[in-house]
């Protein structure tokens, strides 16, 4: 009877351990993730779970159905994505604005080639 209580105590144990040691973490990461999302704004830099880095310029509440984003990639370039695909938000309009330029930066993407 003593071998039972002993096996029902260690596996509770263990639960709760998995429980606070590794689950408890991610789930308030993704709940802060979620948070982020709801409060995106026109004109906030974000990065999408694929990697493509883009700026807001809608968002989009159906009636029925997932909340949209209108991203824009490139000048001229939208795409449209559901929230859940946001990983992160980079920036928002107001730290642009507020923030200097780096003296020599130009925002430009220089590759070069071999």
């Amino acid at each position: 009877m003593a071998a039972m209580w002993s096996v029902i105590f260690y596996t509770g144990l263990a639960v709760a351990a998995f429980y606070f040691i590794l689950l408890q973490p991610v789930l308030k990461e993704k709940k802060e993730q979620r948070k982020a999302v709801q409060q995106l704004k026109i004109g906030d830099e974000v990065i999408t779970t694929g990697g493509l880095i883009g700026e807001v310029k809608d968002v989009v509440v159906p009636a029925a159905g997932p909340t949209e984003i209108i991203l824009e990639l490139a000048p001229g370039v939208r795409v449209r994505a559901v929230t859940d695909a946001i990983a992160r938000r980079l920036s928002t309009l107001e730290t642009n604005e507020s923030q200097p330029a780096a003296e020599g930066s130009t925002g430009e993407v220089t590759h070069s080639g071999a």
